[in-house]
């Protein structure tokens, strides 16, 4: 069964009313603006790890996020001025990820992006890299470079275009995990990050194309009762075959790698539940542990505390 694409779509006169629709994709959210000429309008749309946003605020105003739980990438258009971690930015694209408030002021703003999971960012990174990723990744707001920011571009309209328009892009599970991966995937090769950074100094080989064949189907499929033979018939090669190429570019089995697969999925899961209407158990059974002692034990050796502990915070 496919999960529909949430959305809603707002115009308001009430400046409360507006903030408490950003704060539905950017939590943490405080918008100031004169009521007496206060304007606002939204569209929202969301799937799993996503959610996509176009506002537009016609008048003069102020903004602040605290430190962004979500990484957020934005689209500025207007008379509008951010500043976020030191770097301070106009019309055109920008990265809020450092645990930092970012403020911003306009005289007429529209602004549209995407609210990204960031655990599911960092599990992607990490597997690409076959290097453990930290949470904050991202070093800069702004693209690399012209290239990469028409990269971004071109993905996150197509992104945007699906999530609002139910195109045949989004008409099956499997086809939205493929979307949001493309565009998690772009956002890594646009903005300067720890994972390039990685492999740029050469500290992690570049991965053959069977291994990333092979890494990018588990990051699409780990939440099913996937088996390292499925994998391997996945990427039209033997087991085997398979088992050597993770060795030698991974260091680990591609057993390893879904089990890992898996434990980032539980942990992302765990942090968006809420504690009064899920349990461990019930988020340990959908990613295929069924021995809660051995989840225990492998999860705190990769996140480094209980499963029980995340789905507290």
């Amino acid at each position: 069964m496919t999960t529909p694409v949430a959305g809603f779509a707002l115009r308001t006169t009430d400046a409360q009313e507006a903030e408490q629709a950003l704060a539905a994709v950017f939590p943490r959210v405080h918008l100031r603006a004169p009521r007496e000429a206060f304007q606002f309008s939204i569209r929202s749309a969301a799937v799993e790890h996503v959610a996509w946003t176009d506002h537009t605020l016609p008048m003069a105003g102020t903004s602040a996020l605290d430190e962004p739980e979500p990484i957020v990438v934005l689209q500025l258009r207007g008379d509008i001025r951010l500043e976020h971690a030191g770097q301070a930015f106009g019309p055109g694209p920008v990265l809020l990820d450092a645990p930092q408030r970012a403020t911003a002021a306009w005289e007429t703003a529209r602004t549209s992006g995407f609210a990204i999971d960031r655990e599911y960012v960092r599990a992607v990174a990490t597997r690409r890299t076959g290097r453990n990723q930290p949470s904050h990744l991202f070093r800069s707001g702004r693209p690399q470079g012209p290239a990469e920011a028409r990269a971004w571009k071109a993905a996150s309209r197509y992104a945007a275009q699906s999530l609002t328009e139910g195109s045949e892009a989004l008409s099956s599970e499997a086809l939205q995990r493929s979307l949001v991966h493309h565009l998690v995937l772009t956002l890594l090769h646009a903005f300067p990050n720890t994972a390039l950074d990685d492999l740029r100094r050469g500290t992690e080989r570049v991965l053959p194309p069977v291994v990333r064949r092979a890494t990018a189907y588990i990051d699409e499929h780990a939440h099913e009762p996937l088996t390292v033979d499925d994998v391997a018939a996945a990427v039209h090669v033997s087991t085997r075959g398979l088992q050597a190429a993770f060795r030698r570019s991974l260091g680990v089995t591609p057993g390893e790698a879904l089990r890992r697969a898996r434990l980032d999925g539980v942990r992302r899961e765990l942090l968006a539940a809420d504690p009064g209407e899920t349990t461990v158990a019930a988020v340990a059974h959908r990613w295929g542990f069924l021995h809660l002692g051995h989840l225990a034990d492998a999860y705190r050796r990769a996140h480094g505390e209980l499963p029980s502990q995340t789905l507290r915070r």
